[in-house]
């Protein structure tokens, strides 16, 4: 079988785009700052299954002054908090996140309506503090075929997560640990 000139070509385009973004990331991975965060895993509905973890992230918002809560507010405890803009309750706040003393914290709430790739979806749950805000969009952590699921997780014990903050979009998780409750840290092996 021969290889025409342009399916060369187009082989070539297809390497270095996929290239110039493993490049990106790796260089992010380098330079951007790193952030340990609390998380809590879920179970991922999604159509590609595989073995990853899908993990709701919290940040700490108590550097920013939040917004008052809504009238119509739920009561429940663990629902999350809505906020009115514009006459309508939001489940939401947007917000520029970064790390912040090694964690990941909340730098400003934004009120415009821009899809600004640098602003990040914060909620935070009735009656939780404002360290326990966390972002809407879940993050996955892909493990190994070989590695040792660390779920389900004894009592007391925390799943956090190490992440790189990008200058834009949403934290790219790094690594993982467990820790206890008597505040013993054990980093796990993924691969």
């Amino acid at each position: 079988m021969k290889l025409s000139r342009a399916s060369i070509a187009v082989l070539v385009i297809q390497l270095v785009i996929v290239s110039s973004i493993a490049a990106k990331y790796l260089y992010q991975r380098w330079t951007c700052p790193r952030a340990w965060t609390r998380a809590v895993a879920y179970d991922p509905s999604l159509v590609m299954r595989g073995r990853y973890i899908s993990a709701q992230i919290y940040v700490d918002a108590c550097g920013v002054s939040l917004p008052e809560r809504a009238r119509f507010a739920s009561v429940r405890p663990h629902d999350v908090v809505l906020y009115e803009k514009h006459g309508v309750g939001i489940p939401y706040l947007d917000a520029r996140i970064a790390a912040k003393n090694g964690r990941l914290a909340v730098l400003s709430l934004v009120d415009d309506e821009s899809n600004d790739s640098r602003n990040q979806l914060i909620s935070i749950r009735n009656g939780s503090t404002c360290s326990d805000a966390f972002l809407q969009q879940p993050i996955d952590f892909y493990l190994s075929e070989t590695a040792k699921s660390p779920f389900p997780l004894a009592r007391g014990q925390q799943l956090w997560v190490e992440v790189t903050v990008p200058p834009k979009g949403p934290p790219r998780p790094l690594g993982l640990a467990l820790k206890d409750a008597d505040g013993s840290w054990h980093p796990l092996d993924y691969r």
